[in-house]
């Protein structure tokens, strides 16, 4: 199978699988996301251990889980973060082969994946969760094109040398366009603030993509994982998507 049609059956079995997800919503969201959430922190994981990091995989899953019991059941963040550290703060203690650096990185995971993830249950049933992939799938389409009709100046060479200044800002401008369509589509009230916002989701999706090309970069790896023939793992998919959700989160929590 050439790896243009494995990139092809694998985009469309997503999308059919993303649309049942949103669709049914409830306790299949809820379980896709706890999914979702284990299976990055274990392609993070992976992904350090390629460079020698000793990270404990089976602490930092059984913490991301807690921190999916404590959002559902509405207990205080706090109680999410607390627990499982200072039990990373026993375990450093305990094994000597876990440096410093291990345990940073192992809570840099538990911090980064519950933390900008899990909001999206809270959008289930509204117009604003799917505002989120209306913010994802514009900034990379019009990023791209814009690039490539545009781009001159690199934005970061020595990060992923084919993204351009010029393809930043028309993602970013194309984004605000087609985030300002939706809304008025599905009747989502609008205000400058709305526009700024979803213009510094695309900003921050931008940042998301950069900072896991980063992390593969440092680790010496192409992909995050195979789980996805032609795509790689679910870190390569949805790395700028991650750091979507809090923004629109943010817009539809505090009504701004």
């Amino acid at each position: 199978m050439s790896n243009l049609l494995k990139r092809t059956t694998t985009a469309l079995v997503l999308i059919a699988l993303l649309v049942a997800i949103l669709y049914f919503g409830g306790m299949v969201l809820q379980c896709a996301v706890l999914f979702f959430s284990l299976a990055l922190c274990h392609e993070l994981i992976s992904a350090f251990k390629h460079k020698g990091n000793n990270i404990p995989e089976h602490y930092i899953l059984l913490a991301c889980a807690f921190h999916f019991v404590v959002y559902e059941r509405g207990w205080p963040w706090f109680v999410a973060f607390t627990i499982p550290l200072f039990f990373l703060i026993l375990y450093y203690l305990k094994e000597d082969d876990f440096t410093i650096e291990d345990m940073g990185i192992s809570a840099l995971i538990l911090i980064y994946v519950p933390t900008f993830l899990f909001p999206i249950m809270a959008l289930d049933k509204t117009r604003y969760l799917y505002l989120v992939f209306v913010i994802s799938i514009a900034t990379d389409t019009f990023a791209y094109l814009t690039g490539m009709a545009f781009g001159k100046h690199k934005l970061c060479p020595t990060i992923s040398p084919n993204k351009t200044v010029e393809g930043a800002l028309g993602g970013v401008a194309g984004t605000m366009l087609c985030g300002l369509i939706y809304c008025m589509i599905f009747d989502i009230h609008i205000t400058l603030i709305h526009v700024l916002f979803i213009g510094l989701a695309s900003v921050t999706a931008q940042l998301g993509d950069l900072f896991a090309s980063k992390i593969k970069r440092a680790m010496g790896i192409k992909d995050f994982g195979h789980f996805l023939p032609g795509h790689g793992g679910f870190m390569d998919r949805f790395d700028s998507m991650l750091l979507i959700i809090p923004m629109v989160y943010i817009l539809f929590r505090f009504s701004l």
